[in-house]
C-alpha cells in the first residue's frame, strides 16, 4: 500500500475548548463532536460549528452508540450490562418536597438515546445494554442503521431550523463528510458474536444509499490486536461490507506503552486494511500518525489529550495536570524531567532552545530571553482560598494545549515530508540523545519499540 499523506482531525471535547478550535481549524483536517456533547449544548455547538468555516469544514458527528453496549468496569474488570457509567448521582426531590440523591441517566445520553429511538431507547428505559440478540433481523438493523444516519445527517438542520438566530444562516450549515455505521464495543468474552453484529451494521448501512461516504468504526479491546485469528477476520471480512473508511479504536491501548507483539499488529492490522478502504485512527498519537507510512490515513485526538481513550473511563479522577509535550519523545511530560536533560544536552539559550527542543510559535513566545522562562509551562498555584494542594494554573494549561497542538501540526508535515526510513532514524537518534538522560530514561523506551515496528522487524 502506498504511503499516505496523513490528516488530522481534532475531537471536540466540551466548549471550553473553543478558542483552540476557533484560532487553529483553518490548519486542521477536521472536526469530530460527540452526538453526547452536540446533545448536551446544541445551540452552543451549532453556532461553533458555523464559527469554525460553515459548510466547507470537514466534519462528522460520532453517534456513540458504543455507550449503550456493555462495557468493562475498570475497576472490578467484569463486564457490566447495566450502563451505570453513563449515569451520575442527581438531587431530585420528592413528593414531599424533601430532597434526595438517585443514580439516573446523564440528560445528553437520556436525550440522545430518545433522539436514536429503538433499541437505545429501550436501554435507557430498561438500564440494560443492547445485546446482539435484539439486533439479529434484517428490518430491525435497517431501522435502527437508518435513524443513525439520518441523525448525523439532519440534527444539525433541525437546530438551525429551530433558532431564529441560526435559521438565517442555515445554507452556510456543515454537512458530515461521511456518517458513521452504529457500532458498538467488542469485549473480550463476547468477540465473535460482537464483531458480526458490528460488521453486519456496516453493511448494512452501506445498503440504506445515503449519499456521502459511509464508515465503520472498529471499537474493540486492545487484546483483539494480538489476536491473529481476529485480524484475519477483520482483514476478510470489514472490506466485503463495503464502507468507505473506519476508524480504529482500541479499549486500553497506549501507544507508549504498549508490547512489540501489540504494535506489530496495529501495523499488519492498517496494512492489510488499507488496500481496500481509508483507514483512520479514532484515538491516536504519533505511532499512528507515523503509520502513514503503512496506508493510515488520518488521526483523530483532542486538545492535548485523548491520543489514548478507554471506553469507560475512570470515574472520580481530579482533572490531569496537562504536562508539556517534548517532541523529541514524542510523549508528554513534567517540565522538571525535561529541563534536568538541558545541561547535558548543551540546551542553554532560548535559541538553543528552539533549535533542540521546540520551535513552535508558543515556546519562542514563551521562552524568548532567559531559558528559566521555559518553567511557567508548568506554573502552579492554589486554585481556590481553602485548597490544600497546588494545582496547574490556567495559563500554564493554555500553553501546553496550544504547543501541542502547533507541535503535531509539524509533526504531520514532518511525517508527509520523510520516508519512512526517515522517521525510523529521527527516532533512534532521540532514542540516543534525550533517551539517555537520566530523568527520561525510563520515559523513552517506547522509541526503539516504535523504530523496530516502523521498521519492518
Amino acid at each position: 500500500m502506498p504511503p499516505k499523506s496523513p490528516e488530522i482531525v481534532i475531537r471536540l471535547g466540551s466548549h471550553a475548548e473553543k478558542e483552540y478550535v476557533l484560532k487553529l481549524m483553518r490548519f486542521l483536517d477536521g472536526l469530530i463532536v460527540g452526538a453526547n456533547l452536540f446533545e448536551a449544548t446544541p445551540g452552543a455547538t451549532a453556532s461553533l460549528l458555523l464559527s469554525v468555516g460553515g459548510k466547507n469544514t470537514r466534519v462528522y458527528v460520532d453517534p456513540m452508540t458504543y455507550a449503550y453496549g456493555a462495557y468493562i468496569d475498570p475497576e472490578t474488570s467484569k463486564v457490566r450490562s447495566d450502563l451505570d457509567w453513563i449515569k451520575s448521582d442527581q438531587i431530585r426531590k420528592d413528593r414531599a418536597g424533601r430532597k434526595r440523591t438517585v443514580r439516573d441517566f446523564k440528560r445528553s445520553y437520556r436525550v440522545l438515546a430518545e433522539s436514536l429511538g429503538w433499541p437505545l431507547g429501550e436501554a435507557v428505559q430498561n438500564s440494560r445494554a443492547v445485546s446482539p440478540d435484539m439486533l439479529n433481523e434484517e428490518g430491525l438493523l435497517a431501522r435502527f442503521c437508518g435513524s443513525v444516519t439520518d441523525y448525523q445527517l439532519n440534527r444539525f438542520a433541525r437546530e438551525f431550523e429551530q433558532d431564529e438566530e441560526l435559521k438565517a444562516f442555515i445554507e452556510n450549515m456543515p454537512q458530515p463528510a461521511a456518517v458513521f455505521a452504529p457500532y458498538f464495543y467488542v469485549e473480550p468474552t463476547r468477540t465473535n458474536e460482537l464483531l458480526e453484529l458490528n460488521l453486519k451494521l456496516m453493511t448494512t448501512t452501506t445498503r440504506l444509499g445515503v449519499g456521502v461516504p459511509v464508515h465503520g468504526v472498529l471499537c474493540a479491546d486492545v487484546q483483539h490486536l494480538s489476536d491473529a485469528g481476529v485480524r484475519s477476520r477483520l482483514l476478510e471480512a470489514l472490506p466485503r461490507t463495503g464502507v468507505v473508511g473506519v476508524w480504529l479504536w482500541f479499549s486500553r491501548f497506549f501507544e507508549e506503552s504498549a508490547t512489540t507483539e501489540v504494535l506489530k499488529g496495529y501495523r499488519d492490522l492498517v496494512r492489510g486494511l488499507a488496500d481496500s478502504v481509508e483507514v483512520h485512527a479514532m484515538h491516536g498519537g504519533f505511532f499512528s500518525l507515523a503509520l502513514s507510512k503503512y496506508g493510515i490515513r488520518g488521526v483523530s485526538h483532542g486538545i492535548g489529550y485523548g491520543e489514548q481513550k478507554d471506553v469507560v473511563p475512570v470515574i472520580g479522577q481530579s482533572t490531569p495536570t496537562v504536562r508539556y509535550y517534548l517532541p523529541a519523545l514524542a510523549r508528554r511530560l513534567g517540565v522538571p524531567d525535561v529541563e534536568r536533560a538541558f545541561d547535558a544536552l548543551r540546551i542553554r539559550t532560548p535559541e538553543d532552545f528552539h533549535k533542540k527542543v521546540c520551535g513552535c510559535a508558543v515556546c519562542k513566545g514563551v521562552v524568548s530571553s532567559s531559558l528559566d522562562e521555559f518553567s511557567s509551562f508548568g506554573d502552579v498555584h492554589f486554585s481556590h482560598p481553602t485548597a490544600r494542594r497546588l494545582a496547574q494554573t490556567p495559563a500554564a494549561a493554555k500553553r501546553c494545549r496550544f504547543h501541542f497542538l502547533l507541535a503535531r501540526l509539524q509533526e504531520r508535515e514532518d511525517i508527509r515530508k520523510l520516508s519512512g526510513s526517515a522517521i525510523v532514524e529521527r527516532l533512534k537518534t532521540a532514542a540516543e540523545t534525550w533517551g539517555t538522560q537520566p530523568s527520561l530514561r525510563a520515559l523513552s523506551g517506547h522509541l526503539t519499540r516504535w523504530a523496530d515496528v516502523l521498521g519492518g522487524k
